[in-house]
């Protein structure tokens, strides 16, 4: 049984207009999340980019990969990534074993993780979903009426902060048959911790600003370009 690999991309971001199109290493984020999964045997793995950007379907038929229209509503600032999935999940009216989210806002992520992710859901048959995550050792918390509510004593140092984690948005990968209308978040994820130095969730233009610098090096520009 075949696995969907789906990219989602909608033309407009309230943070950064059109940042899907914005130009790393001379081509369009997109681009790059799209060169990662044409890496996939095609034997194994359809490709699907959901948007509703003409700009990014002439990428898509440039690239020779499938293109699903994005209808209006499911293409605003309200739509959950769940009704975006759940229509992807359909475009060729077949039944996948696995589908995965690659975000074009996470694009340093390596060739292997993929095939790994893959492995370990096959090998940990309880789980039905996978995420990437990574530690973080940030002092966070909340503020209520200009109060600030630390969620961690001050007393604490950063490196003894222990068992907090951040999604990376580097992949997401759900057992098909499970991921339906009524069941939106899988009931029991497995959390593939990163061991690598960088990643990155580009939300803004700052962190466009990162990504640049990031590739200064060239380990991490291999990564890039060639999905090592």
């Amino acid at each position: 049984m075949k696995n969907l690999i789906i990219i989602p991309a909608r033309r407009n971001s309230k943070r950064v207009k059109n940042k899907n199109l914005i130009k790393v290493l001379n081509k369009p984020l997109i681009f790059w999340t799209i060169n990662y999964a044409k890496k996939f045997n095609k034997k194994n793995y359809d490709i699907v980019v959901t948007s509703d950007c003409n700009k990014i379907k002439k990428i898509c038929d440039k690239e020779k990969v499938n293109f699903l229209k994005r209808p209006k509503k499911i293409s605003d600032d309200y739509t959950s990534m769940h009704e975006v999935i759940l229509h992807a999940k359909n475009f060729k009216k077949q039944n996948y074993k696995y589908m995965i989210l690659l975000q074009p806002t996470s694009p340093l992520r390596k060739l292997s993780l993929l095939n790994r992710s893959i492995k370990i859901l096959n090998d940990e048959k309880s789980f039905d979903s996978l995420i990437h995550v990574a530690k973080d050792s940030s002092f966070t918390g909340a503020v209520k009426n200009k109060i600030w509510k630390p969620e961690f004593s001050y007393n604490k140092r950063s490196q003894d902060i222990n068992n907090k984690y951040v999604v990376t948005g580097n992949l997401y990968i759900y057992k098909a048959f499970l991921y339906s209308k009524t069941v939106k978040i899988p009931r029991k994820t497995y959390s593939l911790i990163s061991s690598d130095e960088r990643w990155i969730d580009i939300d803004n233009k700052e962190d466009f600003k990162t990504l640049n610098f990031y590739l200064n090096d060239t380990k991490i520009k291999k990564i890039l370009v060639k999905s090592v």
